[in-house]
């Protein structure tokens, strides 16, 4: 049997580009370990990797991901953030987009009729053939191709691609010529901070870095990370035991202070009308909420309170800043009680809320 990549070598490809997202290697890991077996729910394998492909190039260039899409509408999304935008007939190339859009669709049909998995299908009731397979990846292959050809000669959204370091050098040295840098130690909370000043030339006011070593040693040199903290004495936690309980007894203050009566309603607390950087995100915020099981009783106005405490949470540089973090899922879980939901569901969903925030929520 002829391998993967010697049939629908766009699949390897795809997974070649973005060799550091986990996700999409796992796709791809599966999708191999699926055609060299007994191919069994193959056609669910494949439809899932070009998903991952298109939302991989829908956050490369800072696109949020759709709620419970179809892989049409994201190959949709990932060819207008390539520039490939069907405009219903107002270009040739629509024909052509039309057409793959129409090979999405039915990629999903025969999910739908072939897949063994999909739909609560029994799969010990019809066997693909080798045919079937086939058309299968060729399809997807297809998908794939367009999109990797869209790929070439386009430049991601630089503050949320994944792509390796290597890949913009023609960048790079732009930046490395035109920075003064200078460095210095500073400490926060009793452990040693490195300040790194860059000044653009010509330019007299100087942006500030504040890097732990050990957030250096993790995201530069992975290896060197692992050498010392095998190299760090033992008594180091009793260190972090003791900021982690500062900053707990901060928070706690902090919490005590802002704290509002227990007789406090929901309309009391809720802002006359709520017009902030977190606008956009009323109805996934909703979606988001409903994910989770929270039942939402004042419906836009529970909305809009939440969004209205957590954007007024979010300081500068707060998604790389844990002490921010942990204050935003402090005041998030204390609004979500004072609405009526369950402490120990608040403070869950207000944990992932948190993370949530990091993806979709503005610097």
């Amino acid at each position: 049997m002829a391998g993967l990549d010697d049939i629908a070598p766009n699949y390897r490809k795809a997974r070649n580009r973005w060799p550091d997202a986990p996700n999409l290697t796992k796709h791809f890991e599966a999708l191999t370990k699926c055609w060299e077996g007994t191919q069994h729910s193959l056609i669910e394998h494949v439809k899932s990797f070009i998903e991952c492909v298109c939302v991989t190039i829908a956050l490369e260039h800072g696109k949020p991901q759709p709620i419970e899409p179809s892989t049409t509408e994201l190959l949709v999304l990932a060819l207008d953030c390539l520039g490939l935008r069907n405009t219903r007939g107002a270009s040739k190339l629509d024909k052509a987009l039309s057409g793959f859009n129409k090979l999405a669709d039915a990629l999903s049909d025969m999910r739908n009729h072939n897949g063994p998995i999909a739909h609560g299908k029994d799969g010990f009731l019809d066997c693909l053939s080798q045919d079937h397979c086939r058309v299968f990846l060729a399809v997807g292959d297809s998908l794939l191709g367009v999109v990797m050809a869209g790929l070439e000669g386009t430049e991601p959204d630089l503050l949320f691609t994944r792509e390796d370091y290597e890949r913009f050098k023609h960048l790079h040295a732009r930046i490395d010529c035109f920075v003064s840098v200078d460095a210095s130690i500073d400490y926060e909370e009793g452990l040693p901070v490195i300040v790194v000043s860059l000044t653009a030339s010509g330019e007299e006011e100087a942006t500030k870095l504040r890097i732990p070593p050990s957030r250096l040693l993790y995201e530069i040199d992975r290896e060197a990370y692992k050498q010392f903290l095998a190299l760090a004495p033992a008594e180091l936690s009793a260190v972090e035991e003791e900021v982690e309980v500062e900053l707990e007894l901060e928070l706690a203050a902090a919490e005590a202070a802002q704290a509002e009566p227990l007789v406090a309603t929901a309309e009391a607390r809720q802002p006359a009308e709520y017009d902030g950087r977190l606008n956009g995100l009323r109805e996934p915020f909703a979606k988001f909420l409903d994910n989770e099981g929270v039942e939402v009783p004042a419906g836009k106005e529970f909305v809009e309170t939440v969004l209205s405490t957590a954007d007024k949470e979010m300081g500068t540089d707060w998604k790389q800043r844990p002490a921010e973090q942990a204050a935003l899922k402090v005041a998030c879980r204390r609004e979500l009680a004072g609405l009526g939901v369950e402490a120990a569901k608040a403070d869950e969903v207000a944990g992932k809320l948190v993370a949530w925030l990091k993806i979709y929520g503005p610097e």
